[in-house]
């Protein structure tokens, strides 16, 4: 038993184990209220869903098909396991359940890609590499977390203007505290982050975003032409037709190209929701 103990506690760093134990302790709280865990099961009913299922696993085998080319590769081995776990749960997830983004904002992809290209995030690395004791980690996160949602909730109110501004300028100087003492730590002993292991472990979560877009762009392409051709269906309910006619043109004109799609989302549809025949959906495209 202790020497499971040790292992998890080898696995992760303080900061990463005092989210844990944070995580566990609200959850069996929310498992004890009633009303909590209806709503927690209605949740997890919800996406048990078929199409959510399908999405999941196909992002799963997406991913899965990486890191088995990266482990051929020698750029991954079961010591980035932990990592890759991590980038999975707040990244990955994350990312796909944003994707609908990229149906309102043309440049998304590129603005994702940049963001993996920024220096900051060697800056972002080293602070979430040093991290304070575990007592001193389990008061941090909630703090941090607590201001957070202050900040948030302040911000959707004016009269509560003066509250975000105090929250902020809280975070910014915990925020800078962290950075502080991130960089006392690699001045005084950089041995223990110059290795190959850490370079491995930075550059491993920007590698694997920028390689699971590809993934994200087909399926914001897939939830693009879903709502398009919702949209017709309902325009065009009464002579299916004509909305299966659209549909193909619309394939044949947009294919891969979701920003192709979008724009014609925006400029065609309504000249397609009142065509009454072929000669209509035609002329539609005629003036493409």
């Amino acid at each position: 038993m202790t020497t499971d103990i040790r292992l998890f506690t080898g696995i992760f760093n303080n900061r990463e184990l005092a989210v844990i134990l944070w995580g566990l302790f609200i959850l069996v709280c929310a498992l004890l209220q009633r009303n909590l865990r209806k709503s927690i099961f209605d949740i997890f009913r919800a996406l048990m869903r078929g199409k959510i299922i399908f999405i999941l696993i196909t992002m799963l085998l997406y991913v899965t098909s990486i890191i088995i080319l990266f482990y051929k590769t020698q750029l991954w081995d079961v010591s980035l396991m932990k990592d890759t776990i991590l980038w999975g749960i707040g990244v990955a997830v994350v990312l796909l359940m944003n994707s609908n983004k990229a149906l309102r904002d043309e440049h998304h992809f590129r603005k994702l890609l940049l963001d993996n290209l920024k220096l900051i995030l060697v800056l972002e690395f080293i602070v979430g590499f040093y991290a304070f004791s575990v007592l001193t980690e389990i008061v941090l996160v909630p703090l941090f977390v607590f201001v957070g949602i202050v900040s948030v909730v302040a911000e959707m109110k004016k009269e509560h203007s003066s509250v975000k501004r105090i929250m902020d300028s809280i975070l910014a100087i915990l925020g800078l505290l962290l950075i502080l003492f991130a960089l006392f730590s690699v001045f005084s002993n950089y041995q223990v982050l110059v290795t190959t292991v850490n370079l491995r472990s930075f550059l491993l979560p920007p590698l694997l975003t920028v390689v699971y877009l590809p993934f994200l762009y087909i399926f914001a392409i897939y939830m693009a032409y879903e709502e398009l051709f919702v949209s017709l269906d309902f325009f065009l309910r009464r002579n299916k037709g004509i909305a299966k006619l659209a549909k193909r043109k619309i394939l044949f004109l947009c294919r891969l190209n979701l920003g192709r799609i979008i724009r014609f989302s925006k400029e065609k549809v309504q000249q397609l929701s009142v065509s009454k025949n072929e000669a209509d959906v035609l002329n539609v495209f005629q003036k493409n």
